[in-house]
């Protein structure tokens, strides 16, 4: 997880995933991205835009967050998908005080220096989101190209901080198509090319990062609930930075377009996106576990904490423009999205029966029970 992007990062998405994990994926690709183009023809009410991007969103890179094979394009193998980038216990438990000192870091820079740090920050930003919307593209078009060795051929480097790289020729295309919409954002700031690369880090994000158990993934979700009530509520530091930063680590939505600039558009912070969905992609993986357990075939039916999971963070989204709405100011999601993602695993668990189970679950329990599988696949 680690292997910094291109081939490395295409892989873990898998060329193809097997539809046995979920046949609704591509069509909620699709349906993504109507939804994104959808404003150029018809827009809707910003918080129907907003639900539905944001929970397709959570869907797809839950999904493509599941363990498995995929299809080696270059050797025309099957092999299994790397694994996740595991959170620690101490990891979680310093996210929101690292969070809140970059925060305020920001809050000061955009206090004394605005365009220098937009121009530094744009850069990194828009390069990041050129790597990301492209590791989303590559495996989708790569058997265009077949097992053709020039195209597939993995090239690998050792970058210093960065780390080992590997991408091979399709990648480079990738780049180089992205790299203009790249252009595009960093010259205009448009607001699809932003949702793009948004879309783009909120799914690899999801996809690639894993909270490593329940309880981590708890005191996360709790910690950075006191976060974001704080800086939202107690000072002006959020929202000053969410208006002043431009880069893609939000999703806008627009409002109308004879609307006044200041009121075209609406915005939902990737972090409202995607620390929930780190969660739900966990209890996604909990399924996969029970299903694997019993010796049973991962199907929608038996996504029971999963969709118990994606209907508790519809419910928090609701919840969040009615107050928006209610008392005409920006609210912090995560005060409504947090309690809805407990609550949702918490009664399930209660009505199933098993809360010492989902309470003692961890990452490395699903990757034995993986291994065992595979096993028996084998003998």
């Amino acid at each position: 997880a680690t292997r910094a992007s291109m081939s490395g990062a295409s892989q873990a998405l898998g060329s193809k995933p097997d539809t046995a994990t979920s046949a609704l994926l591509l069509p909620a690709g699709v349906f993504l991205l109507i939804l994104t183009f959808l404003p150029f023809v018809y827009i809707l009410p910003y918080y129907v835009n907003m639900i539905l991007q944001a929970s397709t969103i959570v869907f797809i890179g839950a999904h493509l967050s599941i363990p498995g094979k995929q299809y080696n394009q270059e050797t025309g193998e099957t092999e299994d998908k790397p694994p996740l980038e595991q959170m620690s216990r101490k990891d979680v438990m310093k996210f929101p005080i690292y969070g809140s000192c970059v925060l305020f870091g920001l809050y000061c820079l955009f206090k004394f220096q605005k365009d220098l740090a937009n121009m530094l920050l744009g850069i990194y930003f828009t390069s990041l989101g050129v790597i990301a919307l492209a590791g989303l593209i590559s495996p989708m078009i790569a058997p265009i190209f077949g097992r053709v060795a020039f195209w597939n051929k993995t090239h690998e480097f050792e970058v210093p901080v960065v780390g080992p790289i590997a991408f091979n020729k399709i990648d480079l295309v990738c780049v180089l198509a992205c790299s203009s919409v790249g252009y595009i954002y960093y010259t205009t700031h448009l607001w699809w090319c932003n949702n793009l690369f948004g879309v783009s880090f909120a799914i690899r994000g999801i996809e690639m990062l894993s909270l490593g158990s329940f309880l981590n993934g708890v005191i996360l979700l709790c910690g950075l609930f006191v976060y974001d009530v704080f800086w939202v509520f107690g000072t002006d530091v959020m929202v000053t930075v969410a208006k002043s930063f431009q880069a893609p680590i939000k999703l806008v939505f627009p409002r109308g377009w004879d609307e006044p600039k200041e009121k075209q558009f609406s915005m939902l912070g990737l972090g409202d996106i995607v620390i929930p969905g780190l969660f739900i992609a966990l209890m996604l993986r909990w399924d996969v576990v029970q299903c694997a357990e019993k010796g049973e075939k991962l199907s929608e039916g038996k996504k029971i904490y999963f969709y118990a999971q994606m209907t508790g963070y519809v419910l928090g989204l609701v919840t969040t423009v009615v107050m928006m709405i209610q008392f005409k100011a920006a609210q912090p999601a995560l005060l409504y999205l947090v309690p809805t993602a407990l609550l949702s695993a918490l009664f399930t668990a209660a009505i199933r029966g098993q809360i010492s189970q989902l309470i003692a679950y961890t990452e490395e329990e699903a990757e034995e029970v993986a291994g065992e599988e595979e096993d028996k696949k084998a003998k």
